[in-house]
């Protein structure tokens, strides 16, 4: 078995976009969460999902409507375990105000 540490990246929509998808034949531990509003003035908001597998068909909120404040950072820290299929999806408040970055084990 291969374990091989990643990063996933992404700018905010006000649309759900796909951060990361797990490979077919591989699991997935997501280590940490950062999302860092980047903007100097507004606060922000940020939803953090999982869909897109048999374990999750329908969406699950790991975070909704969580506030991230002007030129701050919000960090989540608890392991996210993901399977074949399985996305961790982002949506905030404002294009473009939220940088999302994401630590991920991959094992095949």
């Amino acid at each position: 078995m291969a374990n091989t540490f990643i990063s996933a990246a992404s700018g905010s929509t006000t649309t759900i976009q796909t951060l990361y998808t797990c490979p077919s034949a591989t699991t997935a531990v997501v280590h940490a969460v950062y999302l860092s509003n980047v903007d100097g003035t507004n606060d922000a908001t940020i939803n953090l999902s999982v869909s897109g597998s048999a374990n999750f068909k329908d969406r699950r909120f790991i975070l909704k409507t969580v506030d991230v404040p002007a030129d701050s950072t919000v960090v989540i820290e608890k392991p996210i375990n993901l399977g074949v299929g399985d996305k961790l999806e982002s949506q905030a408040s404002a294009n473009d105000d939220v940088d999302v970055f994401a630590s991920i084990l991959e094992m095949t």
